[in-house]
């Protein structure tokens, strides 16, 4: 039987609290863009939020590693830094993924509907990697 670390434990929470939300707020932007136009579009941003989170559930497994290699390296930049870069280079990851498996025409057309969830993701990152999560938890390091 293999026994998680509090540190892994955490990191693999974190992840998926990321992943929650980032797709929460992407889909919750993109119904609010969408039903503005015209409120028979709605289906559109929860089809869009489907596979979204389908799409970046794939990629979680590879996110895991990259987030537990953070804690562990020091390179000098800060773990949210880090976080931050890290999950644009997913967030990259998911769109070329995305062109390859859908029907789209450019990286721009993908880009507009997929630019809410970065926008949600980045916002969480702040909030899980924040000095005041970090003193909630009662230790010093953002790896916790």
């Amino acid at each position: 039987m293999v026994l998680l670390s509090t540190a892994g434990h955490s990191t693999i929470t974190r992840t998926f609290i990321l992943w929650a939300l980032a797709n929460i707020g992407g889909t919750l932007w993109l119904l609010l863009d969408f039903s503005l136009d015209r409120i028979d579009d709605y289906p559109i941003a929860l089809m869009s939020g489907l596979v979204a989170a389908l799409v970046s559930l794939a990629i979680v497994p590879l996110v895991i590693p990259f987030f537990s290699a953070m804690c562990r390296l020091r390179v000098g930049l800060s773990r949210r830094s880090l976080a931050l870069g890290g999950v644009t280079l997913f967030f990259l990851l998911a769109n070329q993924l995305l062109e390859v498996l859908l029907p789209i025409d450019s990286m721009t057309d993908l880009l507009n509907m997929s630019l809410p969830y970065w926008a949600a993701a980045m916002l969480t990152v702040l909030w899980l990697y924040s000095p005041s999560q970090q003193n909630n938890t009662g230790r010093t390091s953002a790896c916790d």
